[in-house]
This record gives structure tokens, C-alpha cells and sequence, in this order.
């Protein structure tokens, strides 16, 4: 009898590893076969859609891939991509509903039965916002849509949220449009510096430096509080609230959202879940808690903050440890420092900052490594399975 591996979702944890499982951990373990579950039949490059969310900037095939095609080398009987969304999971059962063939309730709910599941689903943003996939495809195609169409219609454009996607798309803002006085451009912070305040304060400084170097007017220390549209996206006078409860009114015609991060785990029993964050329970063997044979990766768990690094260093270590689980020994523990800070962001096309630790990155060098393309240079082979993420190779 094979051994059912199920995979739910297949982005930059749940992907790499339906390739591992199938070219590597196969080959000692021949009775392995993976079903990839995931709502969306392509692969989004979402690292670069602070770029790719201004019209005109990236071609589709350079963030977008088809599923079917990453796969096509696979035996049939050994893989099979499953495009549907999980809705409801029994981990006393080992078995996952998936509703497929049809978006809502209109699809064929499908019970699939695993010997084991990884659960890979991810986040998304609130309001259908495309940083992150929406819902399909299609949904995350008409998402980009309607905000290129807002972008090419707007004179003034503010950015609600100043953590680091919505530092990274200011910046694309300025860098296309502000730098020029083509277009106003805002971006609006709880916080008086943008980024989180894990961050070292020149760090800060310097991304709010480079912001209105590149023509974007930072107004920290305030919240959106109103809006004088049915939605925020929609508004054109928008309501400030400070810290001191003061406000002040701001005119925009387009305002994009870019917070509010909700793990993709409404399938899971509660009690699998994190009441505070609604992500799922995740120990330090990347299980969650009384199950063994149930695995969660990146956003989906509460373990580490939802940073595409993270997911990357948890699915490394997975993948050191399927050999020894399939073969029935104990698996070593996954290790990392809470406290530990490593991130890199570019401020438009020539800029950007970042922190590994106490040291604060070069900007020639973030803008090196990831600013020039975003990654989208080596996407296509980390798709297909033959690249490793953050430039690389998978463990062997």
C-alpha cells in the first residue's frame, strides 16, 4: 500500500516540498506518493508583487506558473495536483475535505485520506489585496486588475500601513510616479518611523530617508480612521486619528491597504488553532501538538513570525528530516533565535535596507541581491523544483 503524503498549498513552503518529497525522499522511500491540494492552479512569485501591482511594470509569466506544467515530469500514480481549496480536516480520521471544481459551495466536496499531511497554506491580506493570493486565480487576477486600474486613474495614492510591504510599494510608487510629480504619493504609519520597532532605528530612519528622496510624503504616528467612501480602497477624503487622539483629513483618490494578515487555517479544528493569532499550534518538530503525523510550515503556524524567510528556514528542515520519518526514527528539532532580526526590503527600483542581526544592510547590497529583480530571475527554476529559495540549493 503507498503511503499517502498530502500537501496542503503550494507556495514557497508547500511547493519546494511536494518537489523534495517526489525527487528525494522517494527515492529511498518508493512507496511515497504526494497529493498537492491548493485553491490556485499557478505558483505566485509574491515576493515581487509590491512590483508587479503597478500596471505596466512585469509580464504575468515572470510571477505566474501554471502548476500543472511544474509537475508534468512526475508518474502519475506516484503525484497528483488536486486545485481546490481545504475545507474542513480530521486529524483522528488522517483525512482532509476539499472542495473542488467550483469556487463557494458550488464545487464536489472530496475526502482524502493521508498517511501524512503538511500543512502549507499560508496567509493572505484582508481586503483582497494581491500582495498574497486571493482566493483563485482568477480572483488574484482580477485583484491586480482593479488595483492597476486604480493606480493608472489616481492623481494622489496614499498607502495605509508602513510596515515593509507597504514601505516596498511606496517605494515602487515613488520610484515610477513620485520621483517625477506624476502622481502624489502618502504613505501613512501607526508608528513615528516606518517598519516594525524590532527594527534598529537608523534602519527605520533610512527607509523613511529614502522614501521622500524617491517623492513620498511619510506621515507617521497616525491611523485611518474613516473614510468617506463605502470602502477604504474606494475613499476620496480619508480621516487621520494621531496617538494624542487629534485628526486631520487627507485627500486621496485611491488609498491601498497593505496590513492585516490572516493565516489560511479556517479548515483546522479549533482546537488546533492559536486563539489569539488563528494560526495553527506548531511544536518545535514543526508538528502540530498530539498529532505525528501532521506537519505545518510558515504562515499557517505560530511558531515564527510570518516572514518568507522563516517559511524557507523551517522548510529546509523539514526537509533534512523526512528521511528519518518515513523510516519510523526520531526527528531532530527545529532550532531558531526569537530574537533574531533578518530582513531585507528595497525602497524603490535603486534602494534599499535591512537587518541581520545588530549589523544594518548596505543598500547597494539589498539592492544587489533581491532589489534588481526581486527574484524574479531565478523564479521559474524554484517553481520547477530545480532552484532552492533565498538563492539556495535545497539541503541534499
Amino acid at each position: 500500500m503507498p503511503r499517502t503524503v498530502v500537501v496542503l498549498g503550494a507556495g514557497f513552503a508547500g511547493l519546494p516540498i511536494a518537489h523534495y518529497l517526489l525527487r528525494r525522499t522517494s527515492v529511498q522511500h518508493q512507496d511515497l506518493r504526494v497529493i498537492l491540494v491548493t485553491p490556485h492552479d499557478t505558483f505566485y512569485w509574491k515576493i515581487a508583487s509590491v512590483r508587479f501591482a503597478l500596471p505596466d511594470q512585469m509580464a504575468e509569466d515572470k510571477y505566474m506558473f501554471p502548476l500543472a506544467e511544474q509537475f508534468a515530469g512526475y508518474a502519475a500514480g506516484k503525484f497528483e495536483l488536486v486545485i481546490g481549496a481545504a475545507e474542513a480536516l480530521d486529524p483522528a480520521r488522517n483525512t482532509v475535505s476539499v472542495r473542488v471544481g467550483g469556487g463557494g459551495s458550488g464545487g464536489e466536496l472530496r475526502s482524502i485520506e493521508y498517511h501524512t499531511l503538511v500543512v502549507a497554506t499560508g496567509s493572505r491580506y484582508r481586503d483582497g489585496m494581491p500582495w498574497k493570493e486571493v482566493g483563485t486565480t482568477a480572483q488574484t487576477r482580477a485583484a491586480l486588475a482593479e488595483l492597476h486600474a486604480g493606480i493608472r486613474a489616481a492623481r494622489s495614492i496614499v498607502v495605509a500601513g508602513a510596515g515593509v510591504t507597504g514601505v516596498e510599494f511606496a517605494g515602487e510608487l515613488g520610484s515610477a510616479y513620485g520621483k517625477a510629480g506624476r502622481k502624489t504619493v502618502t504613505l501613512v504609519g501607526a508608528d513615528a518611523l516606518p517598519l516594525e520597532k524590532r527594527m534598529k532605528d537608523s534602519v527605520r530612519e533610512t527607509a523613511r530617508r529614502e522614501l521622500e528622496k524617491l517623492g513620498v510624503n511619510y506621515i507617521g504616528g497616525a491611523k485611518i480612521t474613516t473614510a468617506a467612501a463605502d470602502g477604504v480602497k474606494d475613499a476620496k477624503t480619508i480621516t487621520l486619528t494621531r496617538a494624542d487622539g487629534t485628526t486631520e483629513t487627507l485627500a486621496a483618490d485611491l488609498v491601498v491597504p497593505t496590513f492585516g494578515v490572516v493565516p489560511n487555517t479556517e479548515f483546522a479544528p479549533e482546537e488546533m488553532r492559536d486563539a489569539a493569532s488563528g494560526c495553527l499550534k506548531q511544536g518545535t518538530d514543526l508538528r502540530a501538538p498530539g498529532y505525528k503525523n501532521v506537519f505545518i510550515l510558515g504562515d499557517a503556524g505560530n511558531l515564527q513570525p510570518a516572514q518568507a524567510a522563516n517559511t524557507d528556514t523551517q522548510t529546509r528542515h523539514l526537509m533534512t528530516q523526512l528521511g528519518a520519518y518515513f523510516s519510523g526514527e526520531p526527528i531532530k528539532p527545529y532550532t531558531f533565535d526569537p530574537d533574531q532580526v533578518q530582513l531585507a526590503l528595497t525602497i524603490g527600483r535603486d534602494r534599499g535596507t535591512g537587518q541581520v542581526g545588530s549589523w544594518k544592510l548596505w543598500s547597494f547590497l539589498v539592492w544587489f541581491l533581491k532589489g534588481r529583480h526581486l527574484g524574479t530571475d531565478g523564479a521559474d527554476a524554484f517553481a520547477k523544483g530545480d532552484a532552492g529559495g533565498m538563492g539556495r540549493a535545497w539541503p541534499k
